[in-house]
């Protein structure tokens, strides 16, 4: 099977095959001062491959005499409720659950090789960040925090950059270098992800298809991903054949009628993102800038526009379920119950049709145009989550090697558990859609101008997509100025930091 996972751990196959994996401080070109250092502890014992599907990196072995490594995490009051409460962190005890397990199973062997006990408090993770610090807290030893966040607090000074802290080493496999590479201005890196968490692979916006419908109408979507065939101008001619008035009332309503596309109004930028286009990049400096392509941004605009404004072919759990209790809940629910082709979702959902008989497959949203060479799915900004260390951190050598240890780890129990053992197998319905994925989550893109909203430019193009509006260019015109001075002030804080 080729998922995500496997591509990771035959990564690490080959890198263990060539040489040690090493740990550095920063660059990797300072690992060997780093490693020198760590052998000529007076305890020069490290940690190092264990197993053949366990490769970790040398770190020394440190005894920290039982004392407590405190995570902040998310509470059900933190971004986006109750669905994103932290669960990858901590365990209190294995309870048959295999994520849980996995979890468990980790932090035992985090406690016990180090002599340190995992722990966390689960709150309004940026707000308790920022208390903590302006006060001078130094209880809390890392932030497992929304991504938006992670950019936030690092323009304020409110955490570490992690490629300064000792033996974090982001250019390890064990590290996502999507969002390493998106967010990370003049080389400062404040908030990461990768096998740590599964979060951010639960925050990336899928398409998932009836397959009985697709099916029906002799649609190969798995193929026409393959064949890289798979456009916005296919997909749209399939959600306007499958949109249909089932009661006949010259109407179409939640309760009784079939769509070609249910989704949010998040399926606004899950459209531009699929696109390949961000609205930031990075000039020489390593600072961003708007970008400012706009004739394609025009054009991929108005053609997503195409979908999410038509209310005869696509429902919006945000706008058109009058009545519902939960939008986003019926939205899910007339999917399963065979009333729409496509669904556009955070990944989480799929594991949130666990108990489904809906027979549905995982497709990365489709190409603008056949001059696209990848597909790309987007993170959720304030549904991803990262790694952040507060600034009031008393020991940053002890952080760094707690949480790179934690993340190399992740790879064999927690990222093992919950895509080959959980998502892959009990929750996807074919073998199909597990390859699906691997595509999904080698493109991804995190977009500051995204995170940052800068000059609510973001924001501003998402209203231009849902309302199916061709005004972009004087829409541009009108936000362009606010957004650089936005961006500016960013630019200025990190410049400050420095």
């Amino acid at each position: 099977m080729n998922t995500a996972k496997l591509r990771f751990c035959a990564a690490l196959l080959v890198l263990a095959s060539v040489t040690s994996v090493l740990a550095s401080c920063g660059s990797s070109d300072a690992g060997d001062t780093k490693t020198t250092e760590a052998q000529t502890q007076a305890d020069s014992s490290v940690v190092t491959e264990e197993a053949t599907t366990d490769y970790m990196p040398e770190l020394p072995v440190k005894d920290y005499g039982g004392d407590e490594f405190l995570f902040l995490t998310s509470s059900e009051n933190d971004d986006n409720g109750v669905d994103w409460v932290t669960k990858d962190i901590y365990a209190e005890a294995a309870t048959g659950d295999v994520v849980t397990d996995a979890v468990y199973e980790r932090n035992m062997w985090l406690e016990e090789t180090f002599n340190i006990k995992i722990n966390q408090f689960q709150c309004v993770t940026m707000t308790e960040t920022k208390k903590a610090v302006q006060a001078g807290v130094t209880d809390y030893d890392a932030v497992i925090t929304a991504i938006a966040n992670g950019c936030n607090m690092g323009a304020g000074n409110f955490v570490l950059d992690l490629a300064e802290v000792p033996y974090i080493d982001l250019d390890q496999p064990w590290w996502d270098q999507g969002i390493r590479r998106d967010v990370t201005i003049n080389d400062r890196t404040y908030i990461a992800t990768g096998d740590i968490s599964i979060v951010d692979n639960d925050a990336t916006w899928v398409l998932m298809f009836n397959k009985q419908m697709a099916q029906n109408q002799d649609y190969d979507l798995y193929q026409l991903v393959r064949d890289n065939k798979w456009y916005f101008e296919t997909m749209y001619d399939m959600v306007k054949d499958c949109a249909k008035d089932l009661n006949g009332d010259g109407k179409m309503t939640w309760q009784d009628d079939q769509y070609g596309f249910a989704t949010t109004n998040d399926s606004a930028q899950g459209l531009m993102y699929a696109s390949g286009l961000t609205l930031s990049s990075r000039d020489s400096d390593g600072y961003p800038i708007i970008n400012t392509d706009l004739d394609r941004l025009t054009n991929v605009i108005i053609e997503a526009g195409k979908f999410m404004s038509d209310k005869a072919i696509t429902i919006n759990a945000n706008t058109d379920f009058t009545g519902a209790t939960s939008g986003t809940d019926e939205c899910r629910f007339l999917f399963e119950g065979g009333r729409a082709l496509f669904y556009g979702e955070v990944m989480q959902c799929v594991t949130r049709m666990r108990d489904s008989t809906t027979d549905f497959g995982l497709i990365p949203w489709p190409k603008f145009d056949e001059s696209q060479e990848n597909y790309y799915c987007y993170v959720h900004s304030t549904a991803g989550k990262g790694i952040c260390i507060p600034t009031t951190q008393p020991d940053p050598e002890m952080a760094g090697i707690i949480i790179e240890a934690m993340a190399a780890k992740s790879v064999s129990t927690v990222t093992e558990a919950y895509y080959d053992k959980a998502l892959t197998y009990k929750y996807m319905r074919d073998e199909e859609s597990a390859q699906m994925l691997d595509i999904i989550l080698s493109n991804r893109l995190f977009d500051l101008a995204y995170s940052y909203n800068w000059g609510n430019l973001y924001s501003t193009l998402q209203t231009l997509i849902l309302q199916g509006k061709d005004t972009v260019a004087s829409t541009w015109d009108k936000r362009l100025s606010s957004a650089e001075k936005a961006m500016q002030k960013t630019i200025d804080a990190y410049k400050e930091n420095e």
